[in-house]
């Protein structure tokens, strides 16, 4: 994916700005001149590394509108911090810039609260829909995700504290750039949140507008994750009646042992538009795709389960597209208050 692609290399830059903050640092002394130009220079190049990390999130999780708006956002914060700099080094003819500096930092502050802000909501919106989306289990790759934004969060805290203490810097500059380190490991090796792939391309909310804007179409409104209820005229009682037949096909079928069922893949199956698809659950009793799918395979595991008592949780786990016996461990513990186990032997 192209966007993916693009936040690898932000990704890139931002280590290639550590890389020449930190040579700077050590070849030309900027610190030894004291702790408040080791500061400001911190300011200087962490302000850019921390909108690169952040941009490399937003550019994968949120629509262009969005992108613009923090990208603009961001870019004003910085041009500020860089007048400051300027300012202060002509009028104090040295790097030694005075009360400047706090102005500074209260930029940085601010863009660092900006950035943390950003990041949550973007993802927390992503997760929402992914949820929608899928039909397999993503808890355990988003807790990992979630560790590592965690980290990122907690070294974006202390960077305004530390990078006024030599001390402070000393022995957490190192754990920090660990921090780093595992976040990117975390986004390049297992992917950000990972992405459908028939839905990678750019902007659905604007392609949302333009469809509505040439012609009303609800493609993109489904694609972004908007009830399509809300745009379209509702789904002919004949039309149900034909969704509801071939989801029960489906079914009959069993493609719900595919654990990488998607509601895209769905929609090719029995063939229909994703968008009619949105709307026929929106007009049921499941409010969504993940939902209906987790109530097809908690039925069939609990059927399978007295059909044959000698499977194991993982073989009917497997049997039944669950994509891992957590997924219907959480599943049997939400809908019964029991696991498997403890259902298995009160009912089967």
């Amino acid at each position: 994916m192209r966007r993916y692609e693009v936040s690898r290399w932000l990704l890139f830059t931002s280590m290639v700005l550590i890389s020449v903050h930190y040579l700077l640092q050590m070849t030309q002394g900027l610190r030894a001149q004291g702790s408040d130009v080791g500061a400001v220079i911190n300011i200087l190049f962490y302000t850019p590394v921390s909108f690169a990390i952040t941009l490399s999130i937003v550019n994968v999780e949120s629509t262009a509108n969005n992108l613009r708006r923090y990208c603009l956002r961001s870019a004003v914060a910085y041009v500020l911090i860089i007048a400051l700099f300027v300012i202060g080094v002509l009028y104090n003819r040295s790097l030694h810039i005075g009360n400047l500096l706090y102005a500074m930092l209260g930029l940085f502050v601010v863009s660092m609260v900006y950035f943390i802000v950003v990041i949550r909501h973007e993802t927390a919106q992503r997760t929402k829909k992914l949820q929608q989306t899928y039909g397999s289990d993503l808890i355990p790759f988003l807790r990992y995700s979630r560790v590592s934004l965690t980290l990122l969060y907690f070294t974006a805290v202390l960077l305004p504290i530390i990078i006024l203490y030599d001390t402070l810097l000393l022995y957490i500059g190192p754990l920090m750039l660990l921090t780093i380190v595992f976040f990117i490991q975390s986004f390049i090796s297992l992917g950000y949140y990972i992405i459908p792939k028939e839905n990678t391309e750019e902007t659905n909310e604007e392609k949302a507008s333009a469809a509505n804007g040439a012609g009303g179409s609800t493609d993109g409104n489904a694609a972004a994750g908007i009830p399509v209820c809300e745009a379209a005229t509702g789904l002919s009682d004949e039309r149900r009646r034909q969704i509801e037949q071939r989801l029960s096909q489906w079914c009959a079928e069993k493609h719900y042992q595919n654990c990488n069922a998607t509601i895209f893949s769905l929609a090719t199956d029995i063939g229909c538009n994703k968008n009619e698809l949105t709307e026929y659950f929106n007009q049921s009793v499941h409010p969504n795709f993940r939902t209906w799918l987790s109530d097809i395979r908690f039925n069939e595991a609990m059927r399978m389960m007295k059909a044959f008592p000698a499977y194991s949780n993982d073989a009917i786990s497997a049997e039944c597209g669950f994509s891992s016996h957590t997924q219907i461990y959480r599943l049997f513990k939400q809908k019964t208050g029991l696991s498997p186990s403890q259902w298995r032997d009160k009912f089967a």
